[in-house]
């Protein structure tokens, strides 16, 4: 199945095709809400490690990318 045949569920229920654009867009406003500025480099290294499936509902995509930013990885020192 392509990522042109993704299908999220809305936090209304309704089902709709996945749009990498509006994830993009997401990352991008919360990376602004925190006076920061999304690059290219950032959108893709957070993309190419949320997994997306057929049926997964948004709030399943925003916690992949909150627990991204929030649990501590190699590059902290901390493990």
């Amino acid at each position: 199945m392509g990522i042109s045949e993704l299908h999220i569920v809305k936090r209304d229920g309704k089902r709709e095709v996945f749009s990498v654009e509006k994830i993009k867009r997401a990352i991008a406003r919360a990376f602004l809400s925190v006076g920061g500025y999304a690059t290219d480099e950032d959108l893709t290294s957070v993309l190419s490690r949320v997994h997306v499936s057929d049926g997964m509902n948004v709030e399943e995509i925003q916690n992949q990318v909150c627990l991204l930013y929030t649990s501590p990885s190699p590059r902290d020192g901390l493990l």
